[in-house]
């Protein structure tokens, strides 16, 4: 059994892509588990992280979610939602923007409440709720989402009182929500919400932009009739289905992007 100092150094090393400890850790998910839930538990309790778990974290968490340990939705949702500060710390920009959607893709069967509820969290940075949009609207698209209950949920999302403000960068989430799913009975409503500046008012022409690849995605996604392209084409893969997964991981790792 390997030594957990030594899996962590060699995950943490920002020079050295470490495809054999990757290996390992895949092939070994009780070993994985042991070493990187209770560092995912101390970030999500907002507890300080060592140096070497700092470093080593982006890849432990993504080993996490592709093996789909059990008890890692509840620490990734209860770190995104108590520490988010902390997660973009540990994600990094690129990380979070480009694959932590993915990381609860892989995590996210049953937990459709959950992550529309950190969809709705208007305190936590654009980039969090977008993933956890795109994480329901994943399971929508599986077909563990009721194709009526999720409708109702877009639709009463911008009529409710809580719904954010006209120049929140999350309607162009929720503009592409509707699309994907092809939920054309919601194209009046977002047509609606466009036009009278509900949504979208921070810029007309960007309005008018969005307004219009939404229009296209939506005829794409109601002429789609194969899916798993259809997932793959829109960015609906779960971490480690996609070619080139890991080393693109390794290369927006933020021990890759930051000097020591």
């Amino acid at each position: 059994m390997l030594d957990r100092r030594d899996i962590l150094n060699n995950l943490a090393d920002p020079e050295t892509y470490p495809a054999e400890m990757l290996a390992y850790c895949l092939k070994n998910p009780d070993r994985s588990a042991a070493i990187f839930l209770p560092i995912l538990g101390k970030a999500a309790n907002g507890t300080e992280l060592d140096a070497l778990e700092k470093r080593s974290f982006y890849l432990g968490l993504h080993i996490l979610a592709v093996l789909q340990i059990p008890n890692t939705f509840d620490g990734v949702y209860r770190l995104a939602t108590q520490q988010p500060l902390l997660l973009a710390d540990l994600l990094g920009e690129a990380g979070l923007g480009q694959t932590f959607s993915r990381v609860l893709m892989c995590l996210s069967r049953g937990k459709a409440t959950d992550l529309w509820q950190g969809f709705q969290n208007n305190t936590l940075d654009f980039m969090i709720r977008d993933a956890f949009l795109r994480a329901w609207t994943y399971e929508a698209l599986m077909g563990r989402v009721n194709a009526v209950a999720a409708e109702r949920r877009l639709r009463g999302f911008l009529k409710s009182e809580a719904a954010p403000l006209p120049d929140d960068q999350i309607w162009s989430g929720w503009l592409i929500a509707i699309a994907d799913l092809g939920y054309s009975e919601l194209m009046p409503l977002a047509r609606d919400a466009v036009s009278s500046g509900r949504i979208l008012a921070e810029d007309d022409n960007l309005a008018a932009r969005e307004f219009d690849g939404f229009e296209t995605a939506l005829t794409e996604a109601q002429s789609n009739t194969d899916l798993p392209e259809f997932l793959k084409a829109r960015g609906y893969i779960p971490f480690g289905e996609g070619e080139g997964d890991w080393g693109d991981c390794f290369v927006n790792s933020p021990q890759s992007q930051k000097p020591l």
